[in-house]
């Protein structure tokens, strides 16, 4: 009511298939952002952008950044809740671990891969670092990264960006 010349998308680029790769899946959302401005906004024009992301959401949002840098003086806010952005390296909960262990094995799930950071030899080669090098979050005026311990897929310390205990711990 507030603000009633604000226009909302509620993305579904990637609702039927979010096993697939996360660049991918940003890729499409970029192009579906693109394409609700090109066909909503009167001559493109944007006061700012703001982003929510939940779980997985998150993540394809911040691989969606890098195709959306002719906006990045209109980026206001990114808000994450439990996004896994540093990962599954180190989840809590053993049942989470063994189920995604299973989901990769009979699904193929590339995202999962990715996550685990199982898709590469060299943790500073996978999608998940990779991610954390690219541009866009620092277009950003507001950004913020919530988190809850009650929450038992995305790993308290990875939604919240911070380092957890086991990783100040493993020398690998």
């Amino acid at each position: 009511m507030l603000h009633p010349e604000a226009l909302l998308l509620c993305s579904s680029a990637n609702e039927d298939n979010t096993e697939n790769d996360i660049a991918d899946m940003g890729l499409k959302l970029a192009n579906e952002i693109q394409t609700f401005i090109n066909e909503t906004c009167p001559s493109n024009f944007i006061g700012r952008m703001s982003f929510i992301g939940y779980s997985l959401g998150g993540l394809i949002i911040r691989a969606c950044l890098p195709h959306l840098e002719q906006y990045a003086d209109k980026m206001f806010t990114f808000f994450s809740l439990s996004s896994p952005h540093l990962g599954y390296m180190y989840n809590a909960s053993k049942i989470i671990e063994a189920g995604i262990w299973f989901l990769k094995k009979w699904k193929k799930s590339q995202s999962l891969t990715q996550l685990s950071l199982a898709d590469a030899q060299n943790a500073e080669e996978s999608f998940i670092f990779k991610l954390s090098q690219s541009k866009g979050l620092n277009w950003f005026k507001n950004v913020a990264f919530v988190s809850s311990w009650q929450d038992q897929y995305a790993p308290f310390e990875s939604a919240r960006v911070e380092t957890s205990k086991e990783a100040l711990a493993d020398s690998s």
